[in-house]
């Protein structure tokens, strides 16, 4: 075999003791949720000193805990990878959980739960290693509450379990065609009922060849492998919680990832605390956090949300909402003058393009060229105008159409025809606001229904959703189905004490091991 790339893992013992001095920081901290950004509080040698009976009078060494608050918008609708099914929830997976290789802020892929990987010549097998230093986080799920060290097989129980039919199917769709045997046992899994119907009992491509070491087996070669693991769909959990509670992993998550969940306040607020037995600083720049501290504030009202902000309740906000974005920049893409010395507004590069796309099996018999009909008011004035992003663009797709296409709508959706057309749109944000905005534009002699909902039933003529994309570096496929094209930057905010937050060209890519809150920041 050839050696395609080798990361050394690190050698340091990770401390694996550490429930008690976890507990006692939870109970110093829990207080802190809406309070200041930065607190003293005791850790370290003071901490242990405490825990062993010592006088703390007599300790001189002291480590400031760093809070660090943030926002997101969009609904965070699961902690269970699988379900990771808009980038808000792809972003709390990646604080939490960790595949074999990720990411770093640069688009190249670096290790993660593999220590180092290795690749046949004909390309077609990987073989990876897993760290000899990884532990899942600490969970109830297992025996005395301590996290286990993870395996080979939990990497194969992973894939399998991408195949049930209890799953969304986004995370096989990435494998179907790439690994050897799992097409085979997806549509196995998928589409006969009785177990005992069932022939393939595992996918002859992915192989635990020991403990501590898994291979994979693909069809052909492929570029993009490594960017798969890379996904957050192929983050590596352990099985123990769907045994122990009924919810599995839905409302705790339980990964080897720099960040583990310590409790949710209510349905919104969602505190993570440093884990400590993540990798050491090495090579590849993995550290542990410099925050001891993550709260999460999950609110779908980006004004609420802001105001939580203004009010210096939150550090940052990691996706600002329209509304925000009208409010705070001006037409240069840039924070208004005033703002300046209040917040700090970072644009990224929004790689997940948002597509109005119709039902090609829709129940009225409408063909492609009918849908763009409907929206043929719709124009960047409006929708500018609407949203106030300055980076705003709009592309329709190449499709023609005639005035008989506008006929045919009419003599389905006219106000005195028995139908509506139904315009869907997914429950984030930016769908939402957008969806509105083009209802707003379409003839008023229609008949048009919008609502929210996430499944392409056959009533749905239009459907307003993300186009997410796997891999940097790549413009966007068009979907089949697609007729318009909406595309904007993406904006973080922060306040002038928050500094150190990575991301890359990925929309659901976040690093806040390097994060920072200042102490001594300029208010």
């Amino acid at each position: 075999m050839r050696n395609f790339s080798i990361y050394p893992g690190t050698s340091d013992s990770a401390t694996r003791g550490r429930t008690s001095l976890l507990m006692l920081l939870v109970m110093l901290l829990f207080v802190s949720s809406c309070g200041p950004t930065t607190e003293t509080v005791v850790v370290g040698e003071r901490a242990r000193a405490i825990e062993n009976g010592d006088d703390e009078e007599t300790i001189e060494s002291e480590e400031e805990i760093r809070v660090l608050k943030a926002g997101e918008v969009n609904r965070i609708q699961s902690f269970d990878p699988l379900f990771a099914l808009n980038t808000a929830t792809k972003r709390t997976i990646m604080l939490t959980y960790e595949g074999l290789v990720r990411f770093d802020e640069n688009d190249e892929i670096v290790p993660a739960a593999a220590a180092r990987w290795e690749v046949s010549d004909d390309s077609l097998t990987y073989t990876f290693e897993l760290r000899d230093d990884l532990y899942f986080h600490d969970d109830q799920s297992f025996a005395q509450g301590r996290g286990r060290r993870v395996n080979s097989n939990d990497v194969v129980r992973l894939f399998e379990r991408m195949a049930s039919r209890d799953v969304p199917p986004n995370a096989a769709e990435m494998f179907l065609d790439v690994i050897a045997g799992f097409e085979a046992y997806y549509l196995e899994q998928r589409e006969i009922y009785f177990e005992h119907d069932r022939e393939i009992r595992e996918i002859d491509g992915i192989e635990a060849v020991d403990n501590n070491t898994i291979a994979f087996h693909l069809l052909e070669t492929d570029q993009d492998f490594l960017a798969r693991l890379a996904s957050p769909y192929a983050v590596l959990y352990p099985f123990e919680p769907f045994r122990f509670r009924e919810e599995g992993l839905h409302r705790r998550p339980v990964g080897t990832g720099p960040f583990q969940h310590e409790s949710t306040i209510g349905d919104s607020l969602h505190i993570f605390l440093r884990n400590d037995s993540y990798h050491k600083t090495n090579e590849q720049g993995q550290q542990l956090p410099r925050v001891h501290r993550l709260e999460l504030l999950n609110i779908t009202n980006e004004t609420r949300l802001f105001t939580h902000f203004s009010r210096e309740r939150l550090n940052m906000i990691m996706d600002l909402g329209p509304e925000s974005v009208k409010t705070l920049l001006g037409s240069t893409n840039q924070l208004q003058e005033q703002m300046n010395d209040l917040y700090r507004l970072e644009v990224l590069d929004n790689p997940d393009p948002i597509i109005l796309q119709y039902n090609a099996e829709n129940r009225f018999g409408l063909g492609r060229a009918d849908a763009a009909a409907v929206i043929r008011h719709v124009d960047q004035d409006i929708l500018q105008s609407s949203l106030g992003y300055p980076s705003l663009e709009i592309t329709y797709q190449e499709t023609e159409f005639t005035q008989s296409n506008i006929g045919r709508t009419f003599q389905r959706f006219g106000v005195d025809q028995p139908y509506q057309l139904s315009f869907a749109y997914n429950q984030d944000v930016m769908p939402r606001i957008l969806s509105e905005s083009i209802y707003e534009t379409i003839d008023s002699n229609l008949q048009v229904e919008l609502m929210q909902r996430r499944v392409f039933s056959r009533d749905i003529m239009l459907y307003l959703d993300y186009l997410q994309t796997h891999f940097p570096g790549r413009e966007p496929d068009q979907h089949p189905r697609e007729i318009l094209r909406i595309e904007t930057d993406r904006y973080m905010i922060f306040d002038q004490s928050t500094n150190g937050v990575r991301t890359n060209s990925l929309g659901w890519w976040i690093n806040l091991n390097h994060a920072n809150v200042l102490e001594d920041a300029p208010l």
